[in-house]
C-alpha cells in the first residue's frame, strides 16, 4: 500500500461487511483490500460508461445533422454476402 493513502470512514449494512469478510477470506485479502478493489473497478465502469455515453451522444448529434450516414439491416447483410461471394472477406 502506498504512502499516500487516507482512511475513509464508511458506513455500510452489516450483512454487505460480512460479505466483503466471506470475499476477504476467499481471496486471502483484507477487508480493505477487497473494498479498495471493488471501488476502482465502480470508479472505472462508470468512467468507462461515461465516456461511452458521451461518444455515443456525439453520434447521435452527427447522424441527425446528416453527418453520419445510416445504414439499413438488410444493405448491411447484402454488402457482407457480395464481399463474400468475391472472396473479399478475411477468414
Amino acid at each position: 500500500m502506498s504512502v499516500d493513502t487516507v482512511s475513509l470512514l464508511v458506513r455500510i449494512p452489516a450483512p454487505l461487511r460480512q460479505q466483503a469478510q466471506t470475499v476477504a477470506k476467499l481471496r486471502g485479502e483484507t477487508v480493505s483490500e477487497v473494498v479498495r478493489s471493488a471501488l476502482r473497478n465502480y470508479i472505472r465502469e462508470t468512467l468507462d460508461d461515461e465516456r461511452d455515453n458521451r461518444t455515443l451522444d456525439a453520434l447521435v448529434e452527427r447522424i441527425e445533422a446528416g453527418i453520419e450516414p445510416m445504414h439499413d439491416h438488410a444493405d448491411v447483410w447484402a454488402e457482407i454476402e457480395a464481399l463474400e461471394a468475391h472472396g473479399e472477406l478475411p477468414t
